[in-house]
């Protein structure tokens, strides 16, 4: 496989459906073609940084939401300087996430590659998981294998979406992040887990983890604010801010539409009442419900000190027809206020 094809697949994440394959959306597709688009003009020139990786479907290989826009875009975004098997670390993170981390640290070793689960956090809706990938024979782009993941909850598949960045150290060792969407599971409570690392070029080839986690204790440190905000994009369709919700791993803003459908890209951008910068990008849209994270690459946590959020909606449309998406956003409405705590 040439090296182009890594190249694009590098850029993509993948839906996952639970039993057999799902199309991708026209979200998905159109955001895969920007940002494939975009990676396509990016020099040979070997840098350490943080590059997407593909997620594994269930049955099939699906181009789906693609580079930068899923939930670990500002991962991707990232010009991390050291390596490191942190998630906290890795996203910017200041707070002690210790107590809401599930340590693995097991190893499993599968026709020339080592892969260690070196930590996963289970969060809300979404499961967390960094990982180590060492080759025995030097990383080459013909060398380099498409490897992503699938996630198993007491016995059933349950991987909804997947997207993540990876970096390589040195000549035989990778290290990758993935963010995971959980769907129709409780994730406040103790769960037997099993996460398969499969070979897209070789699906025989596959590295088996089972543990159990909870995200009870990061559940119970989660505080959910219920939002009332409205604003309107260009065509008409209103967004509806449905709620907040905070805890040690960051914010996520939720929203819904009139129309029951997103053709926006949106960004919201700001300032907490303390004057330091804040940013919620787009990160999901599935089953009429949107979510925004926030950016703690760029501007690091939000302050324990704020007290409001003063954010401005941005929108870009997505072409009705394929072609290369612009990252012209441009203010839909006037600034508006949200109160934190």
């Amino acid at each position: 496989m040439s090296s182009n094809i890594y190249e694009l697949l590098n850029d993509v994440q993948t839906d996952m459906g639970s039993y057999g394959i799902e199309e991708a959306n026209d979200i998905e597709n159109k955001r895969w073609k920007k940002n494939v688009s975009k990676k396509i003009g990016v020099t040979g020139k070997k840098k350490k940084r943080w590059k997407p990786v593909a997620g594994v479907c269930a049955a099939a290989l699906v181009l789906a939401v693609g580079l930068g826009s899923g939930p670990l875009h500002y991962i991707v975004q990232a010009a991390v300087k050291s390596i490191s098997y942190d998630i906290a670390t890795i996203l910017g993170i200041k707070k002690d996430l210790e107590p809401y981390k599930t340590v693995v640290g097991k190893s499993v070793t599968t026709n020339g590659i080592t892969i260690t689960l070196n930590e996963v956090i289970v969060n809300e809706d979404e499961i967390l998981i960094s990982a180590t990938k060492e080759y025995d024979e030097k990383i080459t782009d013909e060398s380099k294998r498409l490897i992503g993941e699938r996630i198993y909850i007491n016995g059933k598949s349950v991987s909804d979406s997947s997207s993540g960045g990876e970096k390589q150290e040195g000549d035989h060792t990778l290290v990758s992040i993935s963010e995971c969407d959980i769907k129709g599971v409780d994730l406040s409570q103790t769960l037997d887990f099993e996460i398969q690392f499969m070979d897209y070029d070789n699906t025989r080839d596959t590295w088996d983890f089972e543990f159990s986690a909870s995200g009870e204790e990061l559940a119970q440190s989660t505080n959910t604010i219920e939002l009332d905000q409205t604003f309107t994009l260009e065509d008409g369709t209103e967004v509806h801010l449905d709620k907040l919700t905070d805890n040690p791993l960051g914010q996520k803003i939720y929203f819904s539409t009139s129309t029951g459908e997103c053709d926006y890209d949106l960004v919201l951008r700001g300032v907490d009442d303390c004057g330091n910068p804040v940013e919620f990008t787009f990160s999901r849209w599935s089953d009429g419900v949107g979510r925004l994270n926030i950016s703690t690459i760029d501007n690091g946590n939000l302050s324990d000190e704020a007290t409001e959020l003063h954010l401005t909606p941005y929108a870009v449309k997505f072409p009705e027809q394929s072609g290369r998406l612009s990252n012209d956003f441009k203010q839909v409405e006037d600034e508006f206020v949200i109160n934190i705590r």
